[in-house]
C-alpha cells in the first residue's frame, strides 16, 4: 500500500481524494519492492469511512507495479489501513486516554463512531500501538508528526494493524 501525506488529516471525502490523485506525479511514486515509475491504474474498490457527517463509501484507486506485479492501495495519511475510523479520530481517542478524558467525547463530536469502536480503538492501541510509541518517545501530537515517526520507525501508518508494507509518499504542494 502506498500512503500520501497530506498536511489536513481532518480532511477526507471523495472530491478531496480524487484531487490528491489527479494532481499526483505517479512518475515519481515508488513500489515497495523498490522500483519507481513502474505503477499504474489497476482498478478501484469501496472503503467506508466514518466522518461526523456520517458514513461515507470512498473510492479508493489500486495501482499495479510493472516490475513485481504487486498491487497496491493509495491512501490518504488521514485515513488508517485496514479500518473505518478517520486517522484523526483515532489519535484523539488514544491522546483523551493517555491524558486520562473521557474516551467516548469523540462520540459526540462524530456519531458515526459509537462506544465499540473506541473501544476497538483502545483495544488496539494499547496492544499494538502504545509501547511502540513510548519505546521511542513518540508523542501522540501533532498529527503530522505522528504520521511522519511511524512510518519512518516502523514503516506503518500509526493504528495500522495488519503488517503489511506501507510507504509513505509526501504529497508535491
Amino acid at each position: 500500500m502506498i500512503t500520501i501525506f497530506v498536511r489536513d488529516c481532518n480532511q477526507i471525502s471523495q472530491s478531496f481524494y480524487d484531487s490528491v490523485l489527479y494532481n499526483l506525479p505517479f512518475h515519481q511514486l515508488a513500489c515497495p519492492c523498490g522500483h519507481a515509475a513502474c505503477l499504474s491504474i489497476h482498478g478501484y474498490y469501496r472503503r467506508t469511512v466514518k466522518l461526523p457527517s456520517g458514513p461515507i463509501r470512498l473510492r479508493v484507486c489500486r495501482v499495479k507495479c510493472s516490475e513485481c506485479g504487486a498491487t497496491h492501495a493509495i491512501l490518504l495519511s488521514s485515513i488508517v489501513p485496514y479500518s473505518q475510523i478517520p486517522l484523526s479520530d483515532q489519535q484523539r481517542i488514544c491522546n483523551d486516554y493517555e491524558e486520562g478524558r473521557c474516551v467516548s467525547s469523540v462520540c459526540a463530536d462524530n456519531p458515526s463512531i459509537d462506544e465499540d469502536n473506541v473501544k476497538s480503538v483502545l483495544r488496539n492501541y494499547t496492544r499494538c500501538w502504545r509501547e511502540k510509541l513510548r519505546s521511542l518517545r513518540i508523542p501522540l501530537s501533532p498529527i503530522n508528526a505522528l504520521i511522519r515517526s511511524c512510518f519512518s520507525d516502523y514503516s506503518s501508518q500509526f493504528m495500522q494493524i495488519h503488517r503489511r508494507v506501507n510507504k509513505l509518499f509526501s504529497y508535491p504542494t
